[in-house]
């Protein structure tokens, strides 16, 4: 069964159903808000600064239409009462959702959206009348709110503003911490364009008790109580009584949102009425529109072409801008983030990436888990993960080369715990450096309580733990390092960066094999874990995969490495490990008493397949590199929606991965993963291969060899390339001739000049 089509060139999807198998959800935000909306209107909403929380406690948003000469009663959204309506749809678009239906001769459209500026979401409701008589109707909008728990809420309605609000101080413990949440957005509130009939500020008075499923009391009345609501469940109920002549239209604009004070409201209240609804989401739409055109492709593949136009932008726009909705996070999450912004926004990216930089310290270490508002460490900020030092050296380099800047290199940033600063390229050397002189005993990088994989948190936590994965990213990252060197004429650097990339070499080959494939690394014991003798988790995708982008997987071992890889393989993509662990195993840690299939405990987990798509490119394996990527979004025939029960408008972090389970492929509804960045990189870049480099755009295309076409335009620096890249004897890898405005062109490489847009004609050819 199908739920829905994308529309409006990709940049919409429309579900055609209600009843989808799942919560099927828009998210909306900008930087200090955020909001879901699933196809029926439900979702939490969330204040990101100055403090993250959420405060609609129950998530509810409902909207009832009441008939007054009938008594019929029925939602338009559908919930809460399961309404049976006609021509549903649910549109979400970048900027917003709109759901609409029709009900006993009445149409309704409810679309909501969330400014460019401001603490709020805006809600409009139009009814429209479509029969030949009157209709006497009462639209009640219903929204949750924060309840203050022990120390209590008061929720009242404010006649001469037409505001409601609920204020409850946040919780706390000690005396001190009362001026720590002075500035707290401490009242939600809720207004709307037109004074409300009635309302109430209970839920207790609006539901008529505790049971928020079926039909409110206030509903069943035809009015709400006006009654104050304190020390109770708060709730934000409006009513609007519409009198619609036969073919009428009425409509009410309503507003959600947090603030400190009353008057903050009252002064956001008359702003918005100045401005109006439509010229605020004519901002959002012009935003996600500057958004969508920093690059463009068009591929055989249109589900493909609607993610990298659109949805995987605004994915890496949410997770980089809102630090990925939280406070207590990795830096490589930020660095990875800001890595995939970086191809929108490179200046902006660049910003992300110094606020991580600074929190280097002169060692060249980094800690990898903080916390980002200053409060005390917890959990895993507590422990010492050791592959900081790498996600800066990748990320970094990644960021020159899409911003095509080596002056970059020369910004000057403060460390963390000394009183001066240094370049970014010095402190790309100092990561190399503290990560090449802090290895154990088999010349691996030691992972401490963990690296890339924090579960994987048992075999490090004695301080002799070795990581094969951190080894050969580090080698990764030292051989790219290396041009950039050049480029600045540090000729000494550069030969060091060689010798160590040989010497990390011969530690790989010279202790991970295990025959089919490398290992995961060596425990504080100095025993193998990831080999073909464990029980479980033998076989770690991760290893494979960088043993291949680093450039240590060579001639047979090479081909027993990728071999091993697609061994892996599934219809959702590439298991990170197989076994999955069904028991607790002290070797591994944590990873091992994750549910199996789930996580990193054996799931297809995304952020690892776009590791597996980018070192099929390294291979010269486009095809796979595509077939990947193809598999991971959540439009893969071969895991459908219908399927992976997930709406297609984002990338999930993993689909559930027991191959013998009637739950395989399910995707685990996270719009929040590190995959996001590497799949815009490992596509553009890559498969594409409109590869933005720190001395101009080149083209290397890896594709299917079924592809005998594709065009992309794509802006760099100061230029617009519009590329159109010709396959006629259906090659996969190939040279390229390239013709330039009409006139042949040598080399790969794109000519430059600042404001110019250039015509791109490239032939793959043998």
């Amino acid at each position: 069964m199908s739920y829905g089509d994308f529309a409006g060139g990709g940049a919409e999807y429309v579900i055609t159903t209600a009843k989808t198998p799942a919560r099927w959800f828009n998210y909306l935000f900008n930087d200090s808000y955020y909001t879901e909306v699933s196809q029926t209107g439900q979702g939490k909403s969330a204040v990101i600064l100055p403090r993250h929380r959420e405060f609609n406690r129950e998530g509810y948003k409902y909207f009832y239409l009441l008939d007054h000469d009938t008594g019929e009663c029925w939602c338009p959204a559908g919930q809460p009462l399961d309404t049976e309506n006609g021509g549903f749809t649910c549109t979400h678009a970048l900027g917003w959702s709109e759901i609409r239906s029709a009900h006993g001769g009445i149409s309704a459209a409810i679309r909501v959206f969330v400014p460019r500026e401001g603490v709020r979401e805006h809600w409009t409701v139009t009814v429209s009348n479509n029969t030949d008589r009157p209709r006497r109707l009462s639209l009640f909008s219903a929204f949750s709110l924060e309840n203050g728990g022990v120390m209590g809420s008061k929720c009242e309605y404010e006649a001469d503003s037409g505001v409601l609000s609920s204020f409850s101080f946040p919780y706390h413990v000690f005396y001190e911490e009362k001026e720590q949440y002075d500035n707290d957005l401490s009242l939600v509130y809720l207004f709307s364009d037109r004074r409300p009939d009635s309302y109430d500020c209970s839920e207790r008075n609006f539901f008529g008790g505790d049971e928020t499923g079926g039909l409110p009391a206030a509903v069943k009345r035809g009015h709400c109580s006006g009654l104050t609501g304190e020390a109770e469940n708060p709730a934000g109920v409006f009513q609007h009584l519409l009198e619609l002549a036969p073919g009428g239209q009425a409509a009410a604009d309503l507003v959600l949102g947090c603030a400190r004070t009353l008057e903050e409201v009252r002064t956001i209240r008359d702003s918005w009425l100045a401005a109006g609804t439509e010229s605020l989401l004519q901002e959002v739409n012009g935003y996600w529109a500057a958004v969508s055109a920093a690059f463009t492709v068009e591929t055989p593949d249109s589900s493909l072409n609607h993610f990298m136009n659109h949805w995987l932008k605004k994915q890496i726009v949410l997770q980089t801008r809102t630090n990925r909705m939280s406070v207590y996070c990795p830096v490589r999450n930020q660095l990875q983030d800001a890595l995939g912004y970086a191809m929108i926004d490179p200046e902006g990216a660049l910003a992300f990436m110094e606020t991580v930089l600074a929190r280097q310290e002169r060692s060249g270490f980094i800690q990898q888990w903080i916390m980002t508002d200053g409060s005390p460490p917890q959990k895993l900020c507590l422990l010492t993960h050791k592959d900081g030092p790498l996600w800066l050296l990748i990320c970094l380099i990644a960021l020159v080369h899409q911003a095509g800047d080596p002056a970059l290199l020369d910004r000057q940033v403060p460390f963390k715990d000394a009183g001066d600063s240094a370049s970014v390229y010095d402190r790309l050397l100092l990561a190399v450096d503290y990560m090449a002189g802090d290895t154990g005993a088999h010349g691996l990088c030691l992972m401490g309580h963990g690296d890339w994989n924090d579960p994987i948190n048992g075999p490090g936590r004695l301080g002799r733990g070795e990581s094969a994965w951190s080894t050969m990213a580090l080698m990764y990252g030292a051989a790219e390092l290396i041009p950039l060197c050049r480029l600045r004429g540090d000729e000494s650097s550069a030969q060091r960066l060689a010798q160590l990339a040989r010497r990390l070499d011969e530690a790989i080959n010279g202790s991970c094999w295990d025959g089919a494939w490398y290992v995961a690394g060596f425990d504080d014991n100095g025993e193998a874990f990831g080999t073909d003798s464990d029980g479980e988790g033998k076989l770690f995708l991760n290893t494979q995969t960088w043993a291949v982008i680093c450039g240590a997987a060579r001639g047979a071992r090479l081909a027993a490495c990728l071999s091993a890889v697609d061994s892996l393989d599934t219809p959702a993509g590439p298991l990170l490990l197989a076994p999955a662990f069904t028991d607790w195993n002290p070797k591994w840690g944590r990873i091992s008493i994750k549910l199996a299939g789930t996580a990193e405990n054996g799931s297809v987990y995304c952020h690892a397949s776009m590791f597996k798509a980018f070192a099929d490119c390294r291979s010269g394996r486009g095809a796979r590199a595509y077939d990947t990527i193809r598999r991971t979004l959540p439009t893969n025939p071969d895991n459908p929606p219908e399927r992976n029960l997930q709406v297609p408008i984002f990338l999930p972090n993993f689909y559930f991965g027991l191959r013998d389970s009637p739950n395989f492929g399910r995707s685990s509804h996270h719009n929040s993963t590190g995959t996001v960045g590497w799949m815009l990189w490992t596509a553009l870049d890559y498969v594409l291969g409109i590869r933005a480099t720190a001395e101009g755009l080149e083209l290397d295309p890896h594709i299917p060899p079924d592809w005998r076409w594709y065009k992309a335009a794509r802006s760099f620096r100061k230029a617009r390339y519009e590329i159109t890249v010709l396959n006629p004897d259906g090659l996969e890898q190939g040279a390229v001739s390239l013709t330039v405005d009409g006139s042949a062109w040598p080399g790969a490489r794109l000519p430059y000049e600042p404001g110019r847009t250039y015509r791109v004609v490239a032939v793959l050819t043998e």
